[in-house]
C-alpha cells in the first residue's frame, strides 16, 4: 500500500512543466521525495543540472528553469530561444520548468495545481519561441571560467575524446565521473569522454 493509499491527505508527486526540443510544453509529475526527485530530473535533462531564476511570480515566488548543465559540449538539441533582448540565448536539451519559494528555497520545488500548469504552458508558449532544432551554440557558450577574478583565473572549453586508456580511477560528481589523468582534466558523461583545452580569452559562464 502506498502512502497516498494509507493517508489520502498525503500526496507523494508534485506537477512541473518540461518542454523537449521540437514539443509543446506539458505537465511533468516528479516525485516529491528529495533524493528520489533529483534523480527523475537527472534522467529527464540526461545529466547533471543547473537552475536559474526565470520569472517572478509574486509573494516571493518564482519560475525556474532546470537545464543539463553540460548541455552545449554534449551537442543537445536546440529547444527554444528567450524572449526580448535575449532572443540570441538559447535552450539546448530538455528543460524542467518548476515553482519556487524565494524565501525557502531550500525546501526545493513547490507543487504547481494542473490549472496553473496549463496557465504556464500558454505563457511559456508565448515567451520561448521554439527553435528550428538545427540551431548552434554561440562559441562564446562553450567557454567556462574557473577561479573567476583571482589570479589563478583561468578560461577552457571541453573537447570530446576517445576513451583513456585508463578510466578506473575517478571522482564522481554527480552523474559524471573526473577521470585522474597525468596531462589534463578528463570528464565522463553518459559513456562520453572530454577534456579540459585551456583557451585565451576571459568571456564566458562562470565554472
Amino acid at each position: 500500500m502506498t502512502t497516498e493509499e494509507k493517508n489520502p491527505e498525503v500526496k507523494t508527486t508534485m506537477n512541473c512543466i518540461l518542454i523537449k526540443p521540437g514539443q509543446d510544453p506539458e505537465i511533468c509529475v516528479l516525485p516529491n521525495n528529495p533524493l528520489e526527485q533529483v534523480q527523475a530530473i537527472g534522467d529527464i535533462l540526461g545529466g547533471n543540472f543547473a537552475s536559474a531564476r526565470l520569472f517572478d511570480l509574486g509573494d516571493n515566488k518564482s519560475l525556474h528553469i532546470l537545464v543539463n548543465d553540460f548541455a552545449v559540449p554534449l551537442g543537445l538539441m536546440a529547444n527554444r530561444r528567450f524572449p526580448g533582448a535575449d532572443n540570441e540565448e538559447i535552450i539546448f536539451g530538455n528543460a524542467i520548468f518548476v515553482a519556487m519559494d524565494d524565501e525557502h528555497s531550500d525546501q526545493g520545488p513547490m507543487d504547481i495545481t494542473e490549472e496553473v500548469c496549463n496557465y504556464f504552458i500558454e505563457q511559456l508558449k508565448i515567451n520561448l519561441l521554439p527553435c528550428k532544432g538545427d540551431e548552434k551554440p554561440d562559441p562564446k557558450h562553450e567557454i567556462f571560467i574557473e577561479n573567476y577574478g583571482t589570479p589563478e583565473q583561468r578560461s577552457f572549453k571541453w573537447v570530446e575524446i576517445e576513451k583513456p586508456e585508463k578510466v578506473d580511477e575517478f571522482i564522481a560528481a554527480g552523474r559524471a565521473k573526473l577521470i585522474k589523468h597525468p596531462e589534463y582534466e578528463v570528464i565522463e558523461i553518459n559513456g562520453r569522454y572530454f577534456k579540459q583545452v585551456t583557451v585565451s580569452t576571459t568571456q564566458g559562464p562562470v565554472q
